[in-house]
């Protein structure tokens, strides 16, 4: 007999003053939300200028990346080799994989310089051999850069994720080149970095070029990036990947990480202008001065903070990367933070975890995938306030149209972008939005 969990089960929610260990909540049950806005491993392969998608699976997991292909409108980039049990029976999988990529190719109208195949598990399972099945390819099409990914979500929770595996990959068809010490890359991001931030315009200002797969116009111009000298990636999500491109071009690689801590910005900022010699304002000592862009930071959160009045605010890991980070930076700031969404302390935030344990620890900490998230009232305040979301799913979980629309930090960085979200919260806070319509809307930004 089916039993109905409406109205029996509590809230997905704990104190961050009660909350203890990583994860947050139990694992279990996991719930969806229809805030779609996230960058799959199907989307953020679109970054590479030209490239063409192949995935290889059963029916039941090709169809979804085939409707996201064309939600997005890339279909004439995608293409598809189904596994059949025949295939699995008569133990032809490799033959299969290696003539249905043969077939695909010559069938498309314009070889492309770039093939990214996704494997499903079921080749872990059949044992295929795919560096095989790669020099095989590589005969046939020697123009074609094949660049290894997969789909395989039995690597979910351990090793190498999938979404680390892909942003490593984006760059993989890159080789060896001279390096040009006045040429920086900065990788790891589905949006580009804004070339007002500090990290960006010091450099541009400092006679660097900066390059991101995210600007390149063509494949060309995303094969120069094996020319610059450094890679700076600011998300944790690209660790693996800036290693593994220092091991095999020889790039140095920096960590500048999104951050919402001035000091943490000033510390990434003085190892910039260090690193690169730029020419920054300085004080007498000669350390770089951040008087004036912590003014305007601090101005920019007054103007958000009057305009948003009394508003809860919360805010979901999507968003940023570092909602905890952000949370404590608006408290700090006169902002009524109420809710954050996440269902783990991410990468960078334990210092935040611990000052809101002690200076905020009413503040709400809420699953986004636990299945109680299914029965969560919407009803756009808390605590007897109009709510106020940054990030897709803060809203939807909120049932507010008053929201930010980011997602993975949208082209934010530095105190530039502390100003820039400021502004962002401010329109929120006049104006509601469509969250229906554009919380549905799979891989915000993401073109085919």
């Amino acid at each position: 007999m089916l039993k109905s969990l409406r109205g029996e089960q509590p809230l997905p929610e704990i104190r961050i003053q009660d909350a203890a260990g990583n994860p947050l909540f139990h694992e279990g049950v996991e719930y969806s939300s229809p805030a779609r806005g996230t960058w799959t491993i199907a989307h953020v392969s679109m970054l590479i200028p030209l490239a063409h998608q192949i995935f290889i699976g059963g029916d039941c997991c090709l169809r979804g990346v085939v409707l996201s292909a064309a939600e997005f409108g890339g279909l004439d980039r995608f293409s598809m080799v189904t596994v059949k049990e025949d295939d699995v029976c008569q133990n032809k999988i490799d033959e299969m994989y290696t003539e249905g990529i043969t077939d695909i190719l010559h069938k498309l109208p314009v070889l492309p310089p770039a093939v990214v195949v996704f494997a499903n598990c079921i080749h872990e399972f059949m044992a295929c051999d795919m560096d095989a099945i790669y020099r095989k390819l590589h005969e046939r099409f020697p123009s074609v850069d094949f660049i290894p990914s997969s789909m395989n979500p039995t690597m979910r929770k351990a090793g190498m994720t999938p979404e680390e595996r892909m942003r490593m990959q984006l760059y993989a068809a890159l080789d060896m080149r001279t390096k040009d010490p006045k040429s920086v890359n900065i990788i790891g991001n589905v949006y580009a970095r804004s070339p007002q931030c500090e990290l960006v315009k010091w450099l541009t200002d400092g006679g660097y070029v900066v390059r991101d797969i995210c600007t390149c116009s063509g494949y060309d111009e995303y094969k120069t990036m094996a020319e610059s000298s450094v890679n700076i990636y600011t998300i944790p999500l690209m660790k693996k990947g800036a290693e593994a491109l220092e091991k095999r071009l020889n790039q140095e690689t920096l960590y500048m990480p999104v951050s919402f801590s001035y000091e943490e910005i000033e510390s990434c900022l003085t190892k910039l202008a260090e690193r690169f010699d730029l020419p920054v304002l300085r004080r007498p000592d000669g350390a770089p001065d951040f008087n004036l862009l912590e003014k305007e930071a601090d101005d920019a959160l007054a103007r958000a903070r009057q305009t948003a009045g009394d508003m809860a605010v919360t805010i979901d890991y999507a968003a940023v990367s570092r909602p905890l980070e952000l949370a404590r930076l608006l408290l700090e700031h006169g902002f009524h933070v109420a809710r954050v969404y996440t269902d783990a302390i991410p990468p960078g935030d334990e210092q935040a975890f611990a000052w809101l344990k002690e200076h905020a620890p009413d503040l709400m900490l809420h699953s986004v995938v636990n299945f109680r998230c299914r029965f969560v009232p919407r009803g756009g305040t808390a605590e007897g306030r109009r709510v106020l979301a940054i990030g897709q799913k803060a809203a939807y979980l909120s049932g507010t149209n008053n929201f930010v629309n980011i997602v993975e930090n949208g082209s934010l960085w530095g105190f530039n972008g502390i100003c820039r979200l400021a502004q962002m919260i401010g329109e929120a806070a006049l104006h509601e939005s469509d969250v229906r319509g554009v919380v549905q809307i799979k891989a915000w930004g993401c073109r085919g």
